[in-house]
């Protein structure tokens, strides 16, 4: 099968002609307008949209997308390690001699990419951050590739995806991926996402460019420690069911079994505050995003999953 890829704009095709019911999506939309306060329900099937509704703004409005800026980070340093200039199995401590009070000693990037580089040595913890443990990634980065993160993303992720979105970065060029740090919170319309979510559904090949090496996008949907927690690979959450996962909270709170009961392992999705949402469907060569302002961290989710599995495929 040729793999389809958006050029500098995406192709928008009849649903029908991918499989799916134009009926059924419109009932998915409806559904996902009634998640709190929405600004967007966008779904990706076999590379072009098939579906796009707005319920304020349109494909070109950008929103704060908070924690999803994780999955940019994931993928940069992805693209670094494909080139061989890192290796996530390294020690923090080797590119940053410094001690780092906040990241245990022997902890590798893996660590910090699982949220598991805090703690005790002896352990490993999960702990959800988006502070100083996850922003030692672009000062790696920054050292590894020879390039401000800005001009590694910019050169090397933001080009050939073609992304719009704004990436707020300070005079030097550094940029932070956990939005607790000094910088404004990346800004990003649903399409862009749809370009990440694509990127990663198709193993890191982007039209005949291979960004990610597919071991490292195989290794990034599992979870690199899953006595921490089941369902957190590198940055991304996932689904993976006969264990414990735990949630972003402070402590966080256990749970047993998949993350989103009704839907397979495969299933993936890159979360931002407040019910911003990459949900990658694999199964069904999907990706849907949906940006909007919940109360809720995690209860957008299971809703996103219960008003699209109706219009799958069966």
């Amino acid at each position: 099968m040729t793999l389809v890829f958006p050029g500098a704009q995406w192709a928008t095709e009849a649903p029908a002609a991918h499989g799916l019911d134009p009926g059924l999506l419109q009932r998915a939309a409806a559904a996902v307008g009634k998640i709190d306060k929405r600004y967007g329900f966008l779904v990706v099937k076999d590379g072009v949209i098939v579906h796009e509704t707005y319920y304020e703004g349109d494909e070109a409005t950008r929103r704060p997308v908070f924690s999803i800026t994780k999955g940019f980070g994931a993928t940069l340093v992805g693209i670094a390690q494909k080139r061989g200039l890192l290796d996530v199995k390294e020690k923090v401590s080797d590119w940053l001699p410094v001690h780092h009070p906040h990241i245990k000693e022997g902890a590798t990037i893996e660590h910090v990419l699982a949220m598991t580089a805090g703690g005790s040595p002896e352990a490993n913890t999960y702990r959800y951050t988006s502070g100083p443990i996850l922003n030692s990634l672009p000062n790696i980065l920054w050292l590894a590739t020879g390039k401000s993160p800005a001009r590694f993303f910019d050169e090397d992720l933001a080009a050939p995806l073609g992304l719009t979105l704004d990436w707020p970065r300070n005079e030097k060029g550094w940029m932070q991926i956990g939005n607790r740090g000094p910088l404004p919170v990346l800004q990003a319309t649903h399409r862009d996402l749809a370009r990440l979510g694509l990127l990663w559904l198709r193993k890191g090949k982007w039209r005949q460019e291979q960004l990610l090496d597919e071991s490292f996008v195989d290794a990034a949907l599992e979870p690199p420690f899953p006595e921490a927690n089941t369902a957190y690979g590198y940055l991304w959450w996932l689904n993976k069911g006969g264990g414990t996962w735990r949630d972003p909270k402070s402590p966080p709170t256990a749970r047993d079994g998949k993350r989103i009961p009704g839907a397979p392992e495969n299933v993936y999705t890159a979360q931002g505050a407040r019910g911003k949402l990459i949900m990658v469907i694999p199964d069904h060569e999907m990706v849907v995003v949906t940006l909007g302002e919940t109360n809720d961290e995690y209860q957008p989710t299971l809703d996103l999953w219960d008003a699209v599995a109706p219009a799958l495929p069966v």
